[in-house]
């Protein structure tokens, strides 16, 4: 009995050394926004191999995307610390603004790139929006495999 004990014990203390005690980790870091919009559009241009005029372009759009972004946080994140949850309305309203902001990002990318990069990067974008809703799905608990065991024990 004892024996089971200390390893539940020493296990106990491992798995609380491996959890994330300030809760940052795997998030991004923060960054200014002009750093994000640099660093998306590396990637952008890693990923598209974009010319020097593109990367230009896309610099500016997305530096003006991450400052908007911003913004947008830190007054939901005053709202959240108010404890005020917006209505059904002002959701709708929101929702609706970001779509519009999406579509307008949507056609400005598609005016920079060239046909076939912008297939490219709409294939990126389905592909990364997967990855995320997987991620909040796992996160939630509400993964495929829910509930058939894993295997391992």
């Amino acid at each position: 009995m004892k024996y089971l004990f200390s390893i539940l014990f020493i296990g106990m203390t491992f798995v609380s050394f491996a959890q994330n005690r300030n809760g940052k980790m795997g998030r991004m870091t923060n960054f200014t926004p002009e750093q994000n919009a640099i660093l998306q559009t590396k990637k952008m241009t890693l990923a598209l191999d974009l010319n020097s005029s593109q990367q230009k372009q896309i610099l500016e759009i997305n530096k003006k995307r991450s400052i908007e972004r911003n913004q947008k946080m830190e007054s939901c994140r005053a709202m959240m610390s108010n404890n005020k949850m917006p209505t059904s309305d002002e959701r709708f309203a929101m929702r609706n603004k970001m779509l519009d902001y999406q579509l307008v990002y949507q056609t400005q990318i598609k005016s920079i790139l060239k046909s076939n990069q912008y297939t490219q990067w709409k294939t990126m974008q389905k592909n990364q929006m997967t990855r995320m809703c997987k991620k909040g799905n796992m996160m939630k608990g509400k993964s495929k495999n829910r509930g058939r065991g894993n295997g391992i024990w």
